[in-house]
């Protein structure tokens, strides 16, 4: 791990493990950028909501039909590319 967070911290740079990368790449359609953002996004939302770091995952109330998956029983995350 780098350096100790910091508040007012402007860029930083993490080491993307393979599932981390698919869940950015599927957040945001290819584009890890647009997915980090789609990602921010999501969390203020659910912080807007109520969820609060520690929370169980399950008090978002999310169900499986809302992703928007062609197949609902295929995970998002075995179906994103990576362009090489």
């Amino acid at each position: 791990m780098g350096r100790p967070s910091n508040p007012k911290t402007r860029y930083f740079q993490r080491t993307l493990s393979d599932p981390q990368r698919m869940i950015l790449l599927a957040a945001g359609k290819g584009n890890l950028c647009r997915g980090f953002e789609n990602v921010l996004d999501v969390y203020q939302e659910a912080h807007n909501q109520g969820f609060r770091p520690g929370m169980e995952l399950s008090s978002l109330n999310i169900g499986h039909a809302t992703t928007n998956s062609p197949n609902p029983s295929e995970p998002v995350r075995e179906t994103v590319r990576e362009n090489t």
